[in-house]
């Protein structure tokens, strides 16, 4: 288990650094790649972030495509970044299943009526 977690997190790294790398050839500041990716600044900067988790696979094709890095070897860097252990190999999405929540974490509650409505 803690050799997957390593070998994620330097795939993460790894990738990370061939993007800085690939932002400071192309002589861009992330406004600027966010611009011409057509994503989102805060999308652009969360995959810089060392803190941040993986981007998504359409995110970094973007990057990849404006910086003119190696897709297929970023997506590939990301892909082992973003795996899963065994207890969440079911799992297509981030976050946890809906059934996992708490109402109240949700803050969600039962649909009532309207005063002086009718149902």
């Amino acid at each position: 288990m803690h050799e997957e977690h390593a070998e994620r997190t330097a795939a993460l790294t790894e990738l990370r650094e061939k993007l800085t790398d690939g932002l400071a050839h192309a002589r861009l500041a992330e406004t600027q790649l966010a611009a011409q990716t057509g994503l989102g600044r805060t999308t652009v900067q969360e995959a810089f972030r060392t803190d941040a988790p993986a981007p998504s696979a359409e995110t970094v094709a973007a990057l990849a495509r404006v910086l003119r890095l190696p897709s297929a070897e970023l997506l590939d860097l990301r892909r082992t970044a973003a795996e899963t252990g065994p207890e969440r190999a079911g799992d297509s999405g981030p976050g946890k299943p809906i059934g996992e929540w708490n109402p109240h974490d949700l803050e969600v509650h039962p649909a009532g009526i309207a005063s002086g409505g009718s149902q």
